[in-house]
């Protein structure tokens, strides 16, 4: 079973991702044949050929590696005298032919993109469920940065001489704000160190936001999605960030702060502050406490032992702290509140002693059944906010999100992965419509070496009324070809870095039942400078 749960998923992953790029490489085909334009070959995949076969004067071929694809229009490069494989000369081709087909690829992805969201619309897609504020649970005082020496890896064991035992980031949660050096002893490697520090104030703490405060709008903008909709915009801010607050007491204010560097995030302004996130039983696991215990699916945790139930995290160290004791677990379920009682049963993992009562937990999430439509214009309007969000600076805006906080392919199959082990084929399909829509979006900027900028080129000509000079032309074409490479191996390299991060989460929310797994990136799609597709993607998103 193990083996069939994998394969299904390769399968997938290989078909919709490749499809993606084969569609996108089929729109410029047959829109340059019907333009009358020269094609050669017609390749899905790269490397060796597997198979091939002539029709119609155009080869088909089906490559070892099948990521990716191209098709080969000579036309479409530039050339004082096209000339096919041969050297034979072609007819230069007019630059609206030109234009049309190097838009026929993207064209391709849109349309493509509104079929699988025609699919996801009828069957439905999950969506976080429906929220228009975010309940503030804690705000740290102290921002848990590493610096003066400190590494994410030290486990600090005293303060000012105090003993304690965890994280910097759990340490530092419980100092208070104050404008002094503090004395950290932390283990590393097996050595004990002593280290001066000097905390930094939490900017959320400083500019007013509490615990219990109700956040119901980021810079003057509502959300319905909760918690997930508003940190993407408090991430993707570009200058100073102001939060509309509601009270206990129902009174609205605003706080202005510029939001910190988190450190788990790559630096991005994600939250340091928590809010309250409903926790539901996504899964009883049978034979366990859980279940004799009487819980269900879809039953809300509201609190154990009296004490609330923030998040999942809580619930965790909940059962670990009870030590198998008796629990009172307050769910609501069907509209009602009620008591279960259930004891944790003991097991050893790695050498120690956990335990567990056999619930696999998620946030509240609901199967949505939105329009091709509002689909399209979602991911439009988020792509626009990671893109402007990541050229801010060159407008002389602030933003902490950078081109180093985009996944490429490395990233984008793991995320697909990802959402196919937790949400199954509706979670994949959602992420192929986002890559493919994406796809489009990035391949029609006006920039040369993508389509847009052979439509550019194609525009300029009918201005002027000549071919552009073909020095010129080819210049543009290496520099950014080069300039993209390095971009993606750049990106590839990030992408690399996170995968024993994002595995080890992927793998820790596996293991411990009552635990969650990651958020994904969101992707966002370009192409290379020889017509063959990649996939670099925008993802600030932690």
């Amino acid at each position: 079973m193990a083996v069939f749960d994998h394969a299904w998923k390769v399968l997938f992953v290989l078909v919709f991702f490749g499809l993606c790029i084969f569609v996108h490489e089929l729109g410029h085909l047959l829109v340059g044949l019907w333009r009358g334009l020269h094609a050669e070959r017609f390749s899905v995949g790269f490397g060796k050929k597997i198979w091939g076969r002539t029709y119609r004067g155009v080869e088909y071929v089906i490559s070892i590696l099948p990521f990716g694809g191209y098709v080969a229009l000579p036309q479409l490069e530039p050339a004082d005298v096209p000339t096919d494989s041969a050297g034979n000369p072609l007819p230069k081709a007019s630059p609206g032919n030109r234009a049309l087909t190097a838009a026929a690829g993207p064209v391709a992805n849109l349309l493509f993109g509104f079929l699988l969201a025609a699919v996801a619309w009828a069957y439905g897609v999950y969506e976080p469920a429906p929220a228009s504020s975010c309940t503030v649970w804690e705000v740290p005082e102290v921002l848990p940065l590493y610096r003066d020496g400190l590494k994410p890896s030290d486990t600090v064991v005293a303060v000012d001489g105090k003993p304690v035992r965890g994280t910097w980031i759990e340490v530092a949660a419980g100092l208070t704000r104050e404008d002094r050096e503090v004395r950290l002893t932390v283990r590393r490697k097996g050595e004990t160190l002593d280290l001066t520090y000097h905390p930094e104030p939490n900017p959320e703490y400083v500019a007013g936001l509490r615990p219990l405060d109700r956040i119901v709008a980021v810079n003057g903008q509502t959300f319905s999605k909760g918690w997930e909709e508003m940190s993407e915009r408090i991430v993707l801010n570009t200058d100073e960030l102001t939060l509309t607050l509601e009270g206990e007491d129902g009174q609205r204010r605003q706080i202005a702060y510029a939001p910190a560097k988190n450190p788990l995030a790559e630096g991005l302004g994600y939250p340091f502050f928590s809010v309250v996130h409903p926790t539901e039983v996504a899964h009883v696991q049978p034979g366990s406490p859980a279940q004799d215990a009487g819980f269900r699916k879809g039953d809300r945790l509201l609190a154990v032992n009296g004490t609330r139930i923030p998040d999942q995290g809580v619930f965790v160290d909940e059962v670990e702290r009870s030590a198998g004791g008796p629990m009172q677990v307050t769910v609501l379920r069907d509209g009602r509140e009620m008591v279960v009682e259930v004891r944790a049963q003991a097991a050893q993992e790695k050498g120690r002693t956990i335990y567990r009562v056999g619930l696999a937990l998620q946030g509240p999430k609901v199967i949505g059944h939105p329009d091709p439509w509002t689909q399209f214009t979602d991911i439009f309007l988020r792509t626009k906010r990671i893109l402007g969000s990541i050229f801010a600076p060159v407008r002389g805006r602030k933003s902490l999100v950078r081109v180093g906080h985009m996944s490429g392919p490395v990233g984008i199959l793991g995320m697909i992965w990802y959402r196919l082990d937790t949400e199954g084929l509706r979670g994949g399909l959602s992420i192929i419509i986002l890559v493919t829509f994406s796809l489009a979006f990035f391949n029609l900027l006006p920039i040369p070496v993508l389509d847009g900028g052979h439509i550019l080129y194609s525009l300029v000509e009918v201005v002027i009324r000549r071919h552009l000079p073909t020095r010129l032309v080819h210049g543009l074409q290496y520099t950014f070809a080069y300039l993209l490479i390095a971009l993606m191996l750049y990106i590839t390299f990030r992408d690399v870095l996170r995968v024993p991060r994002f595995w080890r989460a992927f793998r820790g929310g596996e293991d411990t039942e009552e635990a969650a797994g990651p958020n994904p990136p969101l992707p966002q799609a370009a192409e290379d400078g020889t017509g063959a597709d990649t996939v670099p993607a925008a993802a600030p998103a932690p």
